[in-house]
């Protein structure tokens, strides 16, 4: 029997909804008592991390993942919901749907993943604990399902895989250089670290610096001004000044162990002129962050 994991698309939802509404009939899978509508359904779950597993084309099981919190803190938590259709449970199934989640949750940078389980579902308790999960804690009577209290057995997995850098850059309004380090940092560094860029103020991005990196093939225009104080939760391991206000001027950021880096670049958002000389300022800008980035990447990872 060959079971392939493809992602879950919305051709499959007609199985997916009949295969959940299987696991509501058994009553110890899920406390929801009717299957949802594909709107509702999808705004759920991560669209990232869908996976259906099939069998000779067939799907017989499905696995997703639902954010915890909206706060950015915790954005690398998730929720794991697997679902196996009736007519083949116990087929592993279930197991290899999971690690391939595990497996796809971590590309996109989720560092725990936790599950709830109805404290009499033994099968998907041991199903999960031999996928690296560990029992944490019962929560006692956390629900009501047909005027019956369940508890739950609550497991959680933490991601194997070394921890994403946290590097924030700050100038004063974040608008113009720190936007261009934030860009090419993101493209320097792909996925070995998390990247932000904040502002003591927020000024909306520069017009200017926007085109100038557009002209080295980075988009930084869907990027937002940020406020510092938006960060605060966040334990970052390096923080750039880019402009000596921003040095001089900062709030306390509570990450006792962050590398502490200053540069103070040209700043061409002052630069008074021509369009020629105004791009040659955005340009010369550009090219110091570029060449400071390249650098710090190096030295780090």
């Amino acid at each position: 029997m060959e079971i392939a994991v493809r992602p879950l698309v919305l051709k499959d939802w007609p199985t997916v909804s009949k295969i959940y509404a299987e696991g509501i009939t058994t009553g110890l899978a899920t406390f929801e008592t009717e299957v949802p509508s594909w709107e509702d359904w999808t705004i759920k779950y991560i669209d990232t991390c869908r996976l259906v597993a099939e069998i000779d084309n067939q799907v017989v099981g499905f696995a997703v993942l639902t954010s915890v919190s909206n706060r950015k803190v915790y954005r690398g938590i998730a929720e794991v919901s697997v679902y196996i259709a009736e007519a083949h449970r116990n087929k592993t199934i279930g197991k290899t749907l999971l690690i391939a989640l595990i497996n796809k949750s971590e590309s996109q940078g989720f560092w725990t993943l936790q599950a709830g389980i109805f404290s009499e579902n033994k099968a998907s308790i041991h199903l999960f604990e031999n996928c690296g999960f560990r029992v944490v804690g019962i929560r006692e009577k956390i629900g009501k399902l047909n005027n019956t209290w369940f508890d739950n057995h609550f497991l959680e997995r933490r991601s194997k895989l070394k921890k994403m850098k946290n590097i924030l850059v700050l100038c004063t309004g974040n608008s113009c250089r720190s936007q261009m380090a934030h860009g090419y940092l993101n493209k320097l560094v792909n996925d070995k670290a998390n990247i932000y860029s904040a502002g003591i103020e927020t000024h909306g991005i520069n017009p200017g610096a926007a085109s100038i990196m557009k002209e080295d093939g980075i988009d930084i225009s869907n990027h937002t001004s940020n406020n510092v104080t938006e960060y605060a939760d966040i334990d970052f391991d390096f923080i750039i000044t880019v402009c000596d206000h921003a040095n001089e001027n900062c709030p306390y950021i509570p990450s006792k162990n962050a590398l502490r880096l200053h540069h103070n670049f040209f700043d061409p958002s002052k630069v008074i002129g021509t369009d020629e000389e105004k791009h040659a300022a955005f340009l010369k800008a550009r090219n110091e962050i570029n060449d400071y980035v390249e650098d710090f990447v190096k030295t780090i990872f």
